[in-house]
């Protein structure tokens, strides 16, 4: 057990908390590398495993909202990585790779610098910034603009570790038939004990709990690591860099205008839900149809992507897929498409969506058993205590906490 997993979870629970996971992680040997179930995990889950549902009432936070108050937020965010990076335990041992090397890219005009953490708004991101026609420059001096081409401000994107990792298997594993035979398919063969051929050649039906041992055997082993679910400091080197900004996915709509605003530019971040339906819809039932009807069927995709988008909070998870299987398999890309448009402008009116997404994130990890969970918050300890997310959510870790099995 390293000193990062004492440290967060003496911060939690205590000595007595600390004796219940001693004793939990006698059997992680056995859950980890012993029976992986036989695949019975499904993609999703049924609607009577998920808890209660609290509504719809937006329980986030109150952010800053002044540029004063961002700033503070933002220089506070610096503060805290360069205090845990000054630790002799945060030191890169030697040989490490340098992943930042590959991640980085220009934008607003070449003055920013933006190293891309996968799974953190990078479509989102670049679609923000690209074409450059979208973005408005306002008038600086000339010397001013020569320092920040010469000296781009440099900027990276981080998120919740956990809702990072559903993320990864929603958008490259359980969405993403262009993934299947090769992230599906090595899930597959790695942790699914007698795999059938026809199982690794498709990859179409990897389970969460065998995405999530993937993950951490990956991890833990060095091997066929991923960049959409490696550690975030990992991808760009935080503790060697220093960044003028760090921003955080939960308040992206307040960091990235203050981010590209400090040099000059303004920028829409509205994000356009309707266009993200049609070309995640078009990109799973026209692009790679063929696919789809050969390793899964057009019906179960359908039932698989409708819970994805309730995952997501796009559609509510009062509104059944209602069409038949005859009615599925008849329609065309843009048939579907309109079926998921309607179910969410009818969501959309109910409210915010943050309450339903957390529910069934919460409904995935309690699929896991404790130990694996455990080991991920070890595996994974520098980008909660780095970033300051909370690796022992109650939620998600009732056990901990109520003493539920």
């Amino acid at each position: 057990m390293t000193s990062q997993t004492w440290r967060l979870f003496q911060s939690r629970q205590g000595i007595v908390g600390m004796t219940l996971f001693l004793a939990l992680t006698i059997i992680f040997l056995y859950v980890y590398y012993g029976p992986s179930n036989n695949g019975v995990v499904s993609f999703w889950v049924p609607q009577e495993a998920l808890p209660p549902n609290p509504g719809y009432q937006d329980s986030s936070p109150r952010h800053p909202t002044t540029p004063e108050e961002i700033r503070q937020r933002f220089e506070a965010r610096r503060q805290r990585v360069k205090t845990f990076c000054s630790r002799p335990d945060y030191r890169k041992p030697d040989g490490g790779v340098d992943f930042s090397d590959f991640r980085y890219g220009f934008a607003a005009f070449r003055r920013l610098r933006w190293c891309r953490v996968a799974k953190v708004g990078t479509t989102f991101i670049k679609s923000k910034f690209f074409p450059q026609t979208k973005l408005q420059s306002r008038n600086l001096s000339k010397t001013t603009l020569n320092y920040l081409t010469k000296h781009p401000k440099t900027f990276y994107f981080v998120r919740d570790p956990y809702s990072r990792l559903v993320s990864g298997f929603f958008d490259k594993v359980m969405t993403a038939p262009n993934r299947w035979q090769d992230i599906g398919a090595l899930v597959i063969r790695t942790q699914r004990p007698n795999a059938r051929e026809e199982e690794i050649e498709c990859g179409s039906d990897a389970t969460f709990l065998e995405f999530f041992r993937y993950v951490i055997w990956a991890e833990t082993t060095n091997r066929t690591r991923n960049i959409h679910f490696m550690p975030m400091h990992d991808l760009c080197d935080v503790c060697n860099k220093d960044f003028d900004f760090i921003g955080h996915l939960e308040t992206i709509k307040e960091d990235l205008p203050y981010i590209v605003d400090s040099v000059g530019v303004t920028m829409d971040t509205n994000i356009n839900i309707t266009r993200e339906i049609a070309h995640r819809m078009s990109s799973i039932f026209r692009v790679k149809r063929s696919l789809v009807k050969r390793c899964l069927g057009v019906y179960p995709m359908m039932q698989r992507v409708w819970w994805f988008f309730q995952a997501r909070g796009v559609i509510a998870d009062s509104i059944p897929l209602a069409a038949s299987r005859a009615q599925v398999q008849a329609a065309s890309t843009s048939q579907l498409t309109s079926w998921v448009l309607q179910a969410h402008h009818s969501t959309h009116a109910l409210g915010s969506r943050s309450a339903q997404k957390r529910k069934f994130l919460v409904a995935l990890f309690r699929q896991i058993p404790l130990s694996l969970r455990l080991r991920f918050v070890e595996l994974y300890s520098r980008d909660f205590e780095l970033f300051q997310y909370d690796p022992l959510p109650h939620d998600l870790y009732p056990e901990l906490y109520d003493g539920v099995e």
